[in-house]
């Protein structure tokens, strides 16, 4: 098994626990923190392995990974703030 495939078997297990971990119900911090992690961690891979951005340019690289610490924190975000963010968001 090569290197690609070895990757591709960690997103499909990393995403089969995300969405294990989504389907308890549960909603506290350390959940938020752990799928917001899977999330980052995910991305870094295709980031990585996929999109081999490794050998990019690094400022095209830099703009990835920004964008890529956007997603996770807005994970977060959106756990501890969703009533502000659902009050800004409702049409009343």
């Amino acid at each position: 098994m090569g290197h690609a495939e070895k990757i591709w078997l960690l997103l499909i297990g990393l995403t089969g626990a995300g969405a294990w971990l989504g389907e308890t119900g549960h909603s506290s911090w350390t959940l938020a923190f752990v799928v917001a992690g899977l999330i980052a961690l995910k991305g870094r891979l295709v980031i990585d392995h996929y999109m081999e951005m490794t050998s990019a340019k690094p400022r095209l690289r830099r703009v990835l990974y920004a964008f890529l610490a956007i997603v996770p924190t807005m994970v977060l975000v959106s756990h501890g703030w969703s009533d502000v963010l659902r009050r800004l968001t409702t049409i009343n």
